[in-house]
């Protein structure tokens, strides 16, 4: 599997790979971009064309919707008429008179069934004097707690007088069967008498308006200005606050169409406002079912897509190749240029531009050969240049402590023992100054720290103790000269002297994997931290402003110059316990070459 993901990984960096990728991709793009911008504009056109459709025949049915709600105004006014000038309402009637009065008004019912045409009605009469007519035997006896009656008695009460007021669409019993109704309310007489004249009109009539537009799965519905729906397919709608007006039209406009989702499915929602009625005429038409003819059109689209991107990879195979092919071969032959002589193979000759670039490419070869040469013989001196720099440096800051350290002796009158510690010290200086190499054995750089620790021993006697635990494995790894000696010193100078009863120093050498690590630690005065932050920071400094620095900055440029920013000095320190330096190089053996 991983062979597999490797060839892979191999045949996508190529510039071939690329370039086919490339090119498909922005045919691809270009292709598939067309298709849904033309499939998108077909689509919007589609349903623009379909929405005013939509609202023009929403239109028509607010035309007949108003047609009916003035009908019902019409008949309100004619029965007023006939009731003002028959007296009906103005003095208590006989039975007989009442009678009569009833069949007065049934016979003109007939006739204005004739004259308003289809437009099916009731009347509902209630007179202050008792009178009551009801011309379809409607059960009224429970109106007078129904919210909707409620609603139309304190509209006709608040408007002026004889104004005719709709009621919002309510159920009603007429000969023991459940109708849905809306009324048209108007009162009649004056001062403390207020007879009330409703025009029922059946809310069927309505929805026979839309039954015959009404798309399969969708649904026409009115409503009026307060939101309440005044006529639905489904009669539980009927008459109940379910719409909010204002969103209404806010979101979806008085005259437009709009795609919604409803239910996880998608809808054309087409709305107009009837001004005349006040009624909002809506209508929901799934698109599955409007856009079906959409479907011929993506067909052909995408036929049209499929067939462009197979055209598309084969042009992009061509131009490919054709660019690839001799590019590839002057990329292989730029692969055969790690060879010793630094001489790029010939190349087949291609078109003019590749001619140039392989003219170019062997004077770069050339160039860049010369200067590599150049470039590491200037690194080498200056390599050897800062090493002996150096070393240099830490050669006067040895000698000054140590010929400090006899002189001390010499003042206190410890002749013999300053005797001593000139003829260790001649001894160490020999040995010091013998070094010529860059880098000796950690054996050799042990044995010039003991010699070291013996001049420090006479000097101070039992205040200075020393420890070394070098397993026989790393004495033959090769480090840096002086790199143990300075660390030493600082520990004994600004660790143990200041310490008032007796100290030690323990050198310690490990491996770590392929690394090497030397330990100083002592348990002298130690350092708070603020010191110790500054002590650490002062090893990247380049110029050393504090002498009591210059032996551990030194030391860590050397082992980074040596072998690298990854190895180096660290230190840690805690004030009243002491000091450890950890020195971290490549665990290189004897004879060993320095990659």
């Amino acid at each position: 599997m991983n062979k597999w993901f490797e060839k892979i990984s191999v045949c996508t960096k190529k510039l071939r790979t690329q370039l086919f990728g490339a090119y498909c991709f922005v045919f691809t793009l270009f292709f598939i971009a067309v298709s849904l911008l033309v499939s998108g504009s077909i689509r919007d056109l589609l349903i623009k064309q379909i929405g005013s459709n939509r609202i023009a025949v929403l239109r028509q049915i607010g035309e007949r919707a108003n047609l009916i709600k003035t009908s019902s105004t019409t008949l309100s006014n004619l029965y007023t008429h006939e009731i003002i000038s028959h007296d009906f309402l103005n003095k208590p009637l006989s039975e007989r008179e009442h009678k009569k009065a009833w069949e007065y008004l049934d016979s003109q019912k007939k006739i204005y069934d004739e004259i308003i045409g289809p437009i099916g009605h009731e009347v509902v009469i209630w007179g202050e004097n008792g009178f009551f007519y009801n011309s379809g035997e409607i059960d009224t006896d429970t109106w007078v707690y129904q919210p909707w009656y409620k609603n139309l008695l304190t509209a006709m009460s608040e408007g002026s007088e004889g104004e005719v007021h709709f009621s919002r669409t309510f159920s009603a019993y007429k000969k023991g069967e459940r109708t849905y109704q809306f009324a048209a309310g108007r009162l009649l007489g004056s001062g403390d008498e207020k007879h009330v004249l409703l025009i029922l009109i059946d809310e069927k009539q309505l929805e026979d308006l839309y039954g015959s537009v009404q798309e399969q799965g969708g649904q026409v519905y009115l409503y009026d200005q307060n939101g309440f729906i005044v006529s639905h397919s489904n009669k539980k709608m009927l008459g109940k606050q379910f719409i909010d007006v204002n969103y209404m039209q806010k979101t979806y406009g008085t005259e437009n169409s709009n795609i919604i989702q409803k239910l996880g499915k998608s809808y054309v929602l087409s709305t107009h406002l009837d001004q005349k009625t006040g009624w909002t005429i809506v209508e929901e038409s799934p698109t599955k079912i409007i856009l079906g003819a959409l479907n011929d059109t993506y067909w052909i689209i995408g036929s049209i897509l499929i067939t462009g991107l197979i055209l598309a990879v084969a042009v992009s195979v061509y131009i490919s190749r054709r660019i690839s092919t001799p590019l590839t071969a002057l990329s292989d032959a730029m692969d055969k240029f790690g060879s010793p002589d630094f001489t790029p193979p010939c190349v087949a000759r291609g078109t003019q531009e590749i001619d140039h670039l392989q003219e170019s490419f062997k004077h770069m070869a050339d160039e860049i050969t010369s200067l590599m040469e150049r470039i590491q013989e200037r690194e080498k001196q200056k390599r050897a240049l800062e090493v002996n720099f150096l070393r240099a440096q830490i050669n006067p800051h040895f000698l000054y402590n140590t010929l400090f350290s006899i002189r001390c002796a010499v003042e206190v009158g410890k002749n013999e023992q300053a005797a001593k510690m000139l003829s260790a010290f001649i001894d160490l200086l020999r040995s010091t100054l013998a070094v010529k190499n860059t880098t000796i054995p950690l054996s050799d750089e042990l044995e010039t720290t003991r010699k070291y620790l013996v001049v420090q021993k006479l000097r101070y006697g039992e205040k200075i103790n020393y420890e070394i635990e070098m397993p026989k494995d790393t004495e033959d790894c090769m480090v840096p000269p002086l790199i143990l000696q300075p660390l030493v010193e600082n520990a004994i100078f600004h660790g143990l002297e200041a310490k008032s009863e007796a100290g030690t120093v323990i050198i310690e050498s490990a491996f770590q994997g392929n690394n090497l690590l030397l330990t100083i630690t002592d348990d002298g005065v130690g350092m708070d931290s603020e010191t110790l932050e500054k002590v650490r920071a002062s090893l990247h400094q380049t110029v050393i402003k504090d002498a009591h620095s210059i032996g551990m900055s030194n030391v860590h440029n050397r082992i980074r110059l040596n072998y690298g920013e990854d190895y180096g000095m660290s230190i840690d320190s805690f004030q009243g316990m002491g000091t450890t330096i950890t020195l971290l190089m490549p665990a290189i053996k004897q004879k060993e070459e320095i990659q």
